[in-house]
């Protein structure tokens, strides 16, 4: 058990490092500062579903170590590993099989659909609803070896009908807690009849089920579960019937418009898990997979939109266990019929090895793609909440163009190759209904008042958060906020509050004068490091008149011979202030880094800055103390390489 839990953590460790994304911060703990432990049972408005014991963990967290992200993911990940380590235990004692209990729990534990189970704070349903189940399954089971009818069978069936009710206040899935101890039930001792199966102890089970109904509908909540079209159903059936025969997806190409395919696939499945379930005379265990799956999956099969189902893979963790038993069936039919000789034993092992590692690996490289969209999703929510720490006192945070959704696109190392067409593949970092500043402050700072917009004039090419503002509304936003542009190809925030100051910083006597009203005020040159020097202009308009893209800048590194050795050209501040948004009198600070050669002699070397026309490569005409300037370029510095 400790060795299954262990691989099932590491395949998950970095969730350790995620922070807070889509609905926790505003749709979770943004709803839960204004309740009670006790409110959590008495009403569930504004949220829309009953859960009240998710919340109640959700809250003891809150109240124990604030908003540690990491200890909330460890929570979920020991969640996962205590599941695989449960299982392995029920699997062993169904079976009576070492080898298929190990196959059934390695392929739950590398399910591919199970990530957002694992590492979305949101998710923690599902992975406590299965803690509970499992629970359940084994205080029952152990209630039912017990042979005497002493206190310690009266305990155990206590303890399952504790942990039955824990389960139906964790998520609606709970209904199917007494169905699936009916079936552990059943695979012990056959039913001989209805009579027989009315005398059997789990009837109390039963009878919890209608109760928490009536509480669940009494329950006030804001969203109304009804049954959907009937044309509905089989669309959402379709990501499950993917769950089911996913170990088969990656050797074909399918698309999301192959569902002929797909159900021709899921038929395969049975058949042939069927034949193994055959061989190894476990048929009963077999059908035991197929209604965990089947029933487990139905709630959401008839209940949920399949736009919500298809976004939603967590729904898929709970029937990934009988698709597992279902998988596992040819390990168990391989150990049931063992050869004597030893080294015919170890080979067909190797072979129940080998099938295993076949259907748990291929999914591994799915799960790490996800997993780095999960990273990039919490670089940046963790970033907005540094820099909501770090905002000057007394004015607000505003986040121009943040991702509500990262997916694949061409800078991903590996590329995101997704076998499972009908799974989306990224990450929601800020859902539509959310609030900036939720993310914020639940991301490591202080509460403030923090907002997100979008600024369609830079084209950012994904979709963004926020009401849309102009250029003009932008930088009337500068006077009274600190404003930060997500940087797709930097991953990170740029800080516009710190390069773009409407109305410039009062009368200050050029260096220069570029065309017809740029003027440069300040040049600093400074040598960042060994092979990068950094070069930071102030300039400031007077009355220029540009189309939005205007000038670029050049900034030219030149030795001692007047060889040109470094450069980099570019729009001024990184392109985010285009010239022709500037007001009368702006100042903008615009900083160039500059690599430079490793085959640099020692050494003087000159610096020299000037403005051109991108369209033609034609520089602006330069002015210094009424005279103009060789070349059209300023002298800004040097530096030295020793």
């Amino acid at each position: 058990m400790l060795a299954v839990a262990s691989l099932a953590f590491l395949l998950y460790n970095r969730a350790l490092e995620f922070g807070f994304f889509n609905d926790d911060p505003t749709g979770h703990f943004a709803w839960m500062e204004s309740r009670s432990y006790g409110d959590y049972f008495r009403s569930s408005a504004d949220y829309g579903y009953y859960r009240p014991l998710v919340f109640v963990v959700l809250q003891g967290l809150v109240d124990t170590v604030a908003y540690n992200a990491r200890v909330f993911h460890a929570l979920l990940l020991g969640l996962h590993a205590a599941n695989v380590s449960l299982l392995l235990l029920l699997v062993r004692r169904l079976s009576d099989n070492d080898g298929y209990a190990w196959a059934t729990t390695l392929i739950f534990a590398f399910a591919p659909f199970s990530y957002e189970a694992v590492t979305y704070v949101a998710s923690l349903t599902h992975p406590l609803l299965l803690f509970w189940l499992l629970l359940t399954l084994l205080f029952y089971q152990q209630a039912r070896r017990t042979k005497e009818a002493g206190w310690k069978r009266t305990v155990f069936y206590g303890a399952a009908m504790v942990t039955l009710l824990l389960g139906l206040m964790t998520h609606e899935n709970g209904l199917f807690i007494p169905l699936a101890l009916i079936g552990v039930e059943w695979l012990e001792r056959p039913p001989e009849g209805l009579a027989d199966s009315l005398k059997r102890p789990f009837l109390p089970y039963l009878l919890v089920t209608p109760i928490f109904l009536l509480i669940w509908w009494s329950i006030p909540k804001t969203s109304e579960q009804v049954l959907p079209l009937p044309s509905a159903w089989f669309s959402n059936l379709v990501p499950f019937l993917q769950t089911l025969v996913y170990p088969l997806l990656p050797l074909f190409q399918l698309t999301a418009e192959d569902t002929a395919a797909l159900v021709v696939l899921a038929i395969l499945t049975l058949v042939l898990t069927f034949l193994a379930a055959w061989q190894a005379r476990a048929r009963s265990l077999w059908l035991y997979g197929l209604a965990w799956f089947l029933f487990s999956a139905l709630p959401a099969t008839l209940f949920l939109s399949p736009d919500y189902l298809y976004g939603s893979p967590r729904l898929h963790y709970l029937p990934s266990v009988g698709v597992a038993m279902l998988w596992a069936m040819p390990v168990l039919a391989l150990a049931r019929h063992l050869p004597d000789q030893t080294w015919e034993r170890l080979a067909v092992a190797a072979i129940g090895l080998l099938y295993t590692l076949a259907i748990i690996l291929p999914p591994t490289v799915f799960i790490s793609c996800e997993l780095d969209f999960y990273d990039e999703a919490s670089r940046v929510v963790r970033r907005m909440g540094t820099l909501g720490e770090e905002a000057p006192p007394g004015r607000r945070l505003l986040f121009v163009n943040v991702p509500v959704f990262f997916s694949s696109y061409a800078q991903h190392p590996q590329g995101c190759q997704n076998p499972y067409p009908w799974t989306p593949v990224g990450a929601v970092i800020m859902p539509a209904y959310a609030g900036a500043r939720d993310f914020v402050r639940f991301n490591g700072a202080a509460d403030g008042l923090a907002t997100a917009v979008t600024v369609d004039a830079y084209a950012p090419g994904w979709n963004t958060f926020g009401d849309t503002l102009s250029p003009t509304e932008l930088r009337d936003r500068l006077r009274v906020d600190a404003i930060h542009i997500f940087d797709l190809n930097n991953g990170d925030f740029f800080d516009l509050s710190a390069v773009w100051l409407p109305g410039g910083a009062g009368d200050v006597q050029p260096l220069a004068l570029f065309g017809d009203g740029m003027q440069l005020n300040s040049a600093v040159v400074d040598r960042t490091g060994e092979d990068e020097v950094s070069v930071t202009l102030a300039w400031q308009n007077h009355g220029a008149d540009a189309d939005d893209a205007g000038p670029a800048v050049f900034v030219h590194v030149y030795d001692a011979s007047g060889q040109l050795v470094a450069q980099h050209d570019g729009p001024p501040a990184a392109g985010f202030v285009p010239v022709g948004w500037w007001g009368d009198q702006d100042a903008i600070v615009d900083t160039h880094m500059i690599g430079l050669p490793d085959t640099l002699e020692p050494g003087q070397y000159n610096v020299v800055v000037g403005l051109y026309d991108p369209a033609t490569g034609e520089r602006y005409t330069a002015v210094a103390d009424g005279t103009l300037l060789p070349d059209n370029a300023y002298s800004a510095g040097q530096f030295t390489l020793p």
